[in-house]
């Protein structure tokens, strides 16, 4: 069992009726004590889940999470947010607010019109766009990118490990190892 695919799916309780929440549902039958549990049952113990997580994890670990993992646009946009004004940069915060937004929409593959509707405009990955006209070398504009993702990416692999480990004390674990 892959502990992090069921903290995704937890997650994506909140998402129910999309069909990306519904195939995560569906591909962890019988994973994590659902037993025998119902779509409906297994549903209902992930909502309880994912609220859970949201009352016990760190803020900027559920923001994180949210921003990263889940589906609805508006609910990423206030996490993206909140991140956004707390990683610490000499960026500015029109540059913070880019980075951070593809960071958690890593660019994808594709020609653009063969993308998919949740995958970002192309040119909101051009960091030239990113300076709001302050004439920042590109240099630094990497630099910048580099290390707020590089802080995105250690606030992820903590809100994990935070998120498996309360899972973990639920014992929504413990139930599948016998």
């Amino acid at each position: 069992m892959n502990k992090v695919s069921v903290l995704v799916r937890i997650l994506l309780a909140g998402s129910e009726g999309k069909p990306a929440s519904a195939g995560w549902v569906d591909a962890d039958r019988g994973c994590a004590g659902y037993g025998g549990l119902g779509r409906q049952e297994r549903f209902k113990l992930d909502c309880d889940h994912r609220r859970h997580l949201h009352q016990h994890l760190l803020p900027r670990h559920w923001d994180a999470l949210i921003a990263r993992y889940t589906l609805d646009p508006a609910v990423r946009g206030q996490s993206i947010k909140a991140l956004g004004r707390i990683v610490a940069t000499h960026a500015h915060q029109h540059f913070k607010f880019y980075a951070v937004l593809t960071w958690a929409e890593p660019q994808k593959p594709g020609m653009e019109g063969k993308r998919s509707t949740g995958v970002l405009q192309a040119d909101i990955y051009d960091m030239n766009r990113w300076d709001d006209n302050m004439g920042t070398p590109e240099r630094t504009r990497r630099r910048w990118r580099a290390s707020i993702h590089e802080t995105m990416n250690g606030m992820l692999d903590e809100a994990i490990k935070a998120g498996i480990q309360l899972l973990d004390e639920r014992g929504l674990f413990h139930e599948t190892a016998a």
